[in-house]
């Protein structure tokens, strides 16, 4: 897409000092800037190339569009001959743009002081701060904004961790090593934001605050977040060869009642290094056995507890909240348990570690909708009980390991198995997660969190599509599950290649299984712009596979002849959401990477340098997929809400092309 882009420049620095034979002070920055001058809009919305493409016709030119602006009317009034309804592309391109300046700082400053040679204390604090400055530009004749708008976000947000952690090892007699520490955690969030805009514009063309034929509009936002732990841990090992570790948590949460704001979760893993335990053949050269159960609590985002007004973009006034709030809502707890055998054979040529797990999921916080007529648009629950159970594998090897020659292949795959185990208290049968289009995701016991209902075919009881007399597609009174999001199971193998001083590696990773419904695909088919449409053309009418009812409750073959607006229009309607989806595998080419290490003799005679490498790199630089529109892994976003398994009005996906350059002094 013309006119857009991206740049990003990082630079991390990392520092150790030894002030005294006690203490040792470490740190580490890392500094990113993030900007452009124009990132496109995306979604189902005339301010989108992706709207665009949608509506327009394909067989016009679009030099026809390139003047943007009509002689004589300059920044006054575009140029769109077909139609009103959708914007002028270069317009879109090279006057609605969305600017982006963003500055990171992400650091640490850490002292450990040793009492001695078993007791010491480490002491550390971290800030991850982030400034950026967001600028829209919407010029006349535009079909949201006839008489311009501009806009100007800044946001600010920082978080600060300081903790302490003061650690005592012990040994017993030769055979048993103890380690146990005790700590505490800080952790305060705040986040700054402020919107000004005017709208229309006095003049066209000409993007200030102070250019609006009214005073600027102003709100701001701000948001204030603490949470207050203490823990403990105790790693208990025997001749290193049986490991035991405990901990136990215990956080204090801002956000939630106070009733409900303290919550604590321990922990308790064991590995057994089975090579140094059993006589094992000659050839496994490592093999370890690892079981864990452990427990978590996680939060919210801050001011759901009560009802709060919210500030209003005029001065002196507010507005109710559209959001139900909780006074008692529950922290969120996970409860998991995870088994594993770690292997690897022939001096490390071969090797596997298998873990499987199960994790149950109890009173997840939600923002789920509510029926407008209640007041409110959505509201604030603790969501039943979610279990995820499953298998990792990840399979390693060596075919060449020489001096100058090395091939390492990791081969990975895995498998998820969602199941809604109870719902949220009050939910009878179903409680709604989101909606996205026409497509609903909606939770049920028995089901998972990813299920996708909505609109599809009446069918025969064979299993054939019914169509009514004029041909069309019979409409069904109630939706019904059409598929589910997620996949089967997701897989991937990485491969690595290095002579001498220089390394080559790929990553090819996919999915299979798991569909996604399309909104582009319902407007682009409705509008002829797809390849399957094609069908019926030469004839000038389309007769639908299926049957149709008769009076008697039987059915006959469908042999009505539709024209095919009407057949495209009606089969594919956006509210046919069985219609519109489609299996969502895929193969990716996900990351490409070339990299050259300097010679350390070369190194050496700078004096200062004792690492330096350069690479270049790309990555999703290829796909294969079914899936119609442009990319499969991907989203809706409804407010807040991420809904998957939904795509509506998406760009193609991008590649991404690097240099990468590190020096370690």
């Amino acid at each position: 897409m013309p006119n857009t882009g991206y740049q990003r420049i990082t630079a991390a620095l990392s520092t150790n000092y030894t002030i005294s034979k006690r203490l040792k002070v470490t740190s580490k920055i890392n500094y990113t800037n993030k900007s452009s001058d124009n990132l496109p809009a995306t979604g189902y919305n005339n301010q989108s190339i992706s709207y665009f493409m949608i509506f327009q016709n394909p067989s016009i030119d679009l030099n026809w569009y390139r003047p943007i602006w009509k002689r004589g009317q300059e920044q006054i009034e575009q140029i769109h001959p077909f139609s009103s309804f959708i914007d002028n592309p270069f317009l879109i391109a090279y006057e609605m743009t969305n600017s982006v300046d963003n500055h990171s700082i992400v650091g640490n400053l850490a002292a450990t002081y040793q009492f001695s040679p078993k007791l010491d204390l480490m002491v550390r604090s971290g800030v991850d701060m982030t400034n950026e400055e967001r600028e829209q530009r919407r010029p006349w004749s535009t079909a949201n904004f006839q008489k311009g708008y501009y806009k100007q976000q800044n946001i600010f947000d920082y978080e600060i961790n300081t903790d302490a952690l003061l650690t005592y090892r012990e040994k017993i007699g030769e055979a048993v090593q103890v380690t146990a520490s005790v700590g505490a955690n800080a952790r305060t969030y705040k986040y700054r934001g402020s919107n000004r805009y005017v709208d229309p514009l006095s003049s066209p063309g000409v993007y200030k605050l102070a250019n609006g034929v009214n005073a600027p509009i102003v709100s701001t936002v701000y948001t204030n977040k603490k949470v207050n732990s203490l823990y403990a841990l105790a790693s208990f090992s025997y001749q290193e060869k049986v490991f035991v570790d405990l901990t136990g948590r215990n956080d204090w949460f801002s956000t939630l009642p106070a009733q409900n704001n303290s919550f604590f979760y321990p922990s308790v893993s064991t590995s057994l290094i089975l090579n140094e335990l059993l006589p094992l053949p000659s050839f496994v050269s490592f093999a370890k056995l690892r079981v864990s159960a452990a427990q978590v609590g996680n939060d919210t985002d801050p001011y759901k507890t009560r009802k709060y007004y919210l500030p209003s973009e005029f001065p002196g006034s507010a507005t109710a909240p559209t959001v139900l709030y909780n006074e008692d809502f529950k922290p969120e707890e996970t409860t998991s348990f995870e088994a594993g055998f770690d292997v690897k054979l022939f001096n490390g040529r071969l090797g596997a570690d298998v873990a499987v797990y199960r994790n149950s999921t109890r009173n997840q916080i939600l923002d789920v909708p509510l029926d407008y007529s209640t007041g409110f648009n959505g509201a604030v629950l603790n969501a039943g009980r979610v279990r995820n159970q499953g298998i990792e594998l990840v399979l390693t090897a060596k075919p060449i390991d020489q001096t100058r020659f090395k091939w390492n292949t990791t081969l990975t795959w895995s498998k998820n198995q969602n199941r809604v185990m109870e719902l949220a208290e009050g939910m009878v049968d179903q409680q709604i997660i989101g909606y996205g289009g026409n497509a609903t995701i909606i939770a049920k016991v028995g089901g998972t969190t990813g299920d996708i209902y909505g609109f599809g075919f009446k069918r025969a009881p064979d299993g054939q599509i019914i169509y009514t007399k004029d041909g069309l597609p019979a409409r069904p009174d109630q939706i019904q599950y059409i598929g589910n999001a997620y996949p089967d199971w997701k897989g991937g193998i990485a491969n690595e290649f290095s002579y001498r001083n220089f390394r080559f590696s790929f990553l090819v990773d996919g999915r299979y299984g798991g569909i996604v419904y399309s909104q582009t695909h319902h407007k682009m088919t409705e509008q002829g712009k797809l390849k399957h449409t094609l069908r019926g053309r030469e004839e000038g009418y389309i007769i639908g596979e299926g049957v149709i009812e008769n009076e008697d409750g039987t059915f006959s073959p469908n042999t009505k002849q539709v024209a095919l607006p009407a057949y495209y229009a009606d089969y594919y309607r956006r509210a046919n959401v069985e219609s519109n989806s489609f299996d969502a595998s895929f193969i990716k080419l996900r990351e490409v990477r070339f990299e050259y290490s300097f010679p350390k003799v070369l190194l050496a005679r700078t004096r200062l340098l004792n690492q330096a490498t350069i690479a270049l790199y790309g990555r999703d630089l290829a796909m294969l997929t079914k899936f119609p529109i442009f990319d499969p892994e991907t989203a809706a976003l409804n407010g807040s809400t991420i809904v998957p398994g939904v795509e509506i009005g998406q760009l193609p996906s991008t590649r991404t092309y690097g240099v990468n350059v590190t020096l370690k002094f």
